[in-house]
């Protein structure tokens, strides 16, 4: 018997960020924002600036809890900046990390990582990416590690993402959030694949008229299975391409035995969801789905009489993630250190 198709909707209600995730977030990326439009020494070289990754896509989950504490939410922000590809992109990065201290009354820097600067405040955690415009479409990336700059386009990726959701008739947002939820709590030994390389194999093998949310994740994890086991068991990754930067490969970070333990992972539970969609009762069909989605996966009171006598299945870790708005706003009057 098919668990009914509001289950479903209840879990994606669940794991959705809080208004106060939310509000915590638009604070946090405004007020930094504003940090660097009119910080003394970067004021000139700021032009713009807008948000990106899963908060830009509204794909982000609810922030995980870890040790009874809420983590906060993660936020990449794409400053775009005067100046030149030229430029030393280590050089870069460090100004723009001085910009962000300006002389210990700003932002404490955690670290520079290989394109951004990490700063966490107790609202949220940013990554802050300088770009040059390219002068026609798309923009450049300083790369330290690799003393060059990396043309790319994030704005296409918002714009790809609603294109997704109109062609699955507004499925394809909440088919990318139950694969982010299964992802998170069924983890493998490293954190690759994710982000956006699931987003793009949602797009890719999830059914476009599938209603039933059951029904298109069962398919999703078998259509998955059958494009890459043969393969991920030979040791070869396929080749997915950035809708953003044609000639891009989306899996180009994540390593061969990375995308064959991740392969194995949907193989297992591919098995496990259709048991749960061919099962002939609720309850079974139910402690299956909470194997693959784990406990915030609503239960009957048979199901969950079940589970309080033989423990619970995969433990549902709240997964990291926001929505919120990307409009700019006047600072507030707290320090900016206390953003």
């Amino acid at each position: 018997m098919t668990v009914p198709n509001a289950r479903f909707t209840e879990l994606l209600q669940d794991i959705e960020p809080s208004s106060t995730t939310k509000s915590h977030a638009s604070t946090a990326h405004i007020k930094m924002r504003e940090h660097l439009r009119t910080q003394s020494d970067f004021k000139d070289l700021y032009t713009g600036s807008f948000l990106s990754g899963s908060s830009a896509r509204d794909t982000a989950l609810r922030p995980r809890t870890s040790a009874g504490q809420v983590e906060r939410p993660d936020i990449d922000i794409i400053v775009v900046t005067d100046f030149s590809t030229d430029d030393d992109p280590e050089w870069v990065l460090k100004k723009v990390c001085r910009a962000i201290e300006d002389k210990g009354i700003g932002y404490p820097v955690e670290r520079m990582n290989r394109r951004s600067v990490r700063v966490n405040t107790w609202r949220a955690e940013m990554d802050i990416v300088p770009v040059v415009e390219d002068g026609t479409e798309g923009y450049w990336i300083a790369d330290r590690e690799s003393g060059t700059w990396q043309f790319t386009n994030p704005p296409v990726h918002k714009t790809w993402s609603a294109e997704q959701n109109a062609i699955f008739n507004g499925r394809f947002t909440p088919m990318v959030k139950l694969f982010k939820w299964w992802r998170r709590i069924n983890p493998t030994s490293g954190k690759r694949p994710k982000g956006f390389v699931l987003e793009r194999l949602v797009s890719l093998h999830a059914p476009v008229g599938e209603a039933h949310y059951g029904e298109a994740f069962t398919q999703l994890l078998e259509n998955i299975q059958s494009a890459y086991e043969i393969n991920a068991a030979l040791g070869m990754k396929p080749f997915i391409s950035d809708p953003a930067v044609p000639g891009n490969d989306i899996l180009s970070r994540v390593t061969v035995a990375q995308w064959q333990e991740f392969i194995r992972k949907v193989a297992t539970y591919a098995a496990i969801a259709r048991k749960a969609q061919d099962a002939d009762d609720l309850d079974e069909a139910t402690r299956q789905w909470r194997r693959v989605l784990g406990d915030r996966f609503k239960t009957t009171q048979k199901t969950k009489a079940s589970a309080s006598a033989f423990g619970t299945f995969a433990t549902a870790t709240p997964a990291p993630g926001y929505s919120f708005p990307d409009a700019m706003a006047a600072p507030t009057t707290k320090p900016r250190g206390f953003a």
